[in-house]
């Protein structure tokens, strides 16, 4: 059964939720919590809110973990690998959902501590007769909360998913959370609001959505060739609503996301050239649902002119951008104690990434510490200025760091070309950049678009190790099982490739 990335919504327009209660435990001793519970493993992320009730014994400090367990056994057919609960918190769970469940309970005193200690392991840690035995006092059916009013014609403020007025989903809406030195336009619509000009830094978040029927890989567009001139949610990936904050409320949304049901942390986006601040946000949503990471997702969008044409333009103001670049990352490593913090940047927004990061390790180098993985995805950076003033300064320095190289990456032949032939740290071939505490991964094999330069987001070969390198953090060496295979060669050393490639 696949499960939809926190598929909770919270809407502008209030929907009203009928809760129906059937077949719960009715005795003076039960309490009723109301919870929101979330069970992931690497294929799915499932977020609902939860109505437990429990006869009998005092559950009350067990009650969001009980019900986390419960809701995996009961709704999500035991696929989630670890669970987590907390109290209800619109913020963080939606003001509705599209999953909502009814569930009651009998716990005795005699089996309270036995049920806590099995609650205190993973779903999959091994038998749990205890938790069976309070679920099989549950109906064998349970209602789900009922969705009775219709949705109004308001665009969701913050959410994860809209329904349509059966309750049933319509599409996706990934929040992300911007951080831009671009300069606004002025305009209302969210596609407009920036343009290539250079700005104070400036925050927000953005809505995003995709539709019911995204595939991974894929930012679905119109299409003229289907006759699609504008863009649908139900069909397209598109912005549907932007919102300007100020820093203080910025970081408190953005660490509450991060923070609350098991910690999962921040995905931070870095576009390249050629992309306009719409192009990076979809990519970035789209990397978070396809991923399916359930923490704050952040998008860094530096002022490119988004034209063929201007890429000389686009050089100067990624250059600009390095140091609110740092000052970004500085915010994000103060955020939250032990929250773990990822790295995606992408083409030219390598540049800007990596001189960012170098400028913060050396103002203080333990803001380090919560960076986990970086991601550089066919980074448009000269390979012997990376080898000779980036990689000393970022390799070896805590995070892991991850290249994706490609022998048909035309941008950066392209790009090459302009720079007096001298290679790209994104390209691959005999001249792969291979260093010491840089895990080399070329991806020359993977089916691509015509430039074969997105293939990171593109490609769900590529997808599907950049789960395991994101939500997991293996090297290499525990990706060889999956996708990866080694190539040894004796002049430049090892490195990666894709199985079959």
């Amino acid at each position: 059964m696949p499960i939809d990335v926190r598929v909770h919504v919270r809407r502008a327009s209030r929907a009203v939720l009928a809760i129906v209660l059937a077949g719960t435990v009715a005795t003076a001793t039960a309490a009723t919590f109301d919870l929101c519970v979330r069970g992931t493993s690497l294929e799915e992320t499932r977020t609902a809110r939860l109505h437990l009730t429990v006869a009998g014994a005092d559950v009350a400090e067990a009650a969001p973990r009980l019900g986390a367990h419960l809701a995996n056994r009961r709704f999500w057919e035991r696929h989630a690998e670890e669970v987590y609960g907390a109290a209800y918190d619109p913020e963080v769970c939606g003001e509705a959902v599209a999953e909502s469940f009814e569930l009651g309970v009998t716990v005795t005193a005699d089996e309270l501590p036995g049920l806590l200690a099995e609650l205190a392991r993973d779903p999959g840690a091994g038998p749990m007769p205890l938790l069976e035995r309070v679920l099989g006092t549950a109906p064998r059916r349970t209602p789900a909360l009922a969705h009775t009013k219709e949705l109004s014609d308001g665009t969701p403020e913050v959410g994860d998913a809209v329904l349509d007025a059966n309750g049933r989903l319509r599409y996706h809406t990934v929040r992300v959370y911007y951080a831009t030195d671009r300069k606004s336009t002025g305009d209302a619509s969210p596609d407009e609001h920036f343009g290539g000009e250079r700005g104070a830094l400036g925050y927000g978040v953005v809505n995003v959505g995709l539709p019911k029927s995204h595939a991974v890989g894929q930012l679905e567009a119109p299409s003229i060739l289907r006759l699609e001139f504008t863009a649908d949610p139900d069909k397209h990936v598109m912005l549907e609503s932007l919102k300007a904050m100020d820093l203080g409320a910025w970081r408190a949304e953005v660490a509450k996301h991060a923070v609350e049901l098991g910690n999962p942390g921040i995905l931070v986006f870095v576009h390249g050239y050629n992309s306009s601040f719409s192009d990076g946000a979809r990519r970035a949503a789209q990397l978070a649902f396809d991923l399916k990471f359930a923490g704050s997702t952040v998008l860094f969008s530096w002022p490119s002119r988004a034209a063929t044409l201007e890429y000389t333009v686009d050089e100067q103001s990624a250059e600009w951008s390095v140091p609110d670049m740092k000052d970004v990352l500085a915010g994000l490593a103060t955020l939250a104690p032990n929250t773990p913090i990822y790295v995606i940047a992408h083409s030219m927004g390598n540049r800007v990434f990596t001189r960012g990061f170098k400028a913060l390790l050396a103002e203080d180098p333990a803001k380090r510490l919560p960076f986990k993985q970086l991601v550089l995805a066919a980074p448009d950076i000269d390979a012997d200025v990376f080898k000779r003033e980036i990689a000393p300064a970022i390799l070896g320095q805590g995070p892991r760091v991850t290249l994706y190289a490609s022998s048909n990456d035309k941008a950066l032949a392209a790009s090459r070309g302009v720079h007096g032939g001298y290679l790209r740290l994104g390209e691959s071939g005999k001249d792969i950049v291979v260093l010491a505490g840089l895990d080399t991964v070329d991806a020359s094999g993977v089916s691509t678009e015509f430039l074969g330069h997105s293939y990171f987001g593109d490609s769900d070969t590529v997808m599907s190790d950049l789960k395991y390198v994101i939500r997991k953090s293996l090297p290499p060496e525990q990706r060889e099982r999956f996708a990866l295979e080694r190539v040894r060669n004796a002049a430049i050393g090892l490195y990666w490739r894709f199985k079959g490639t």
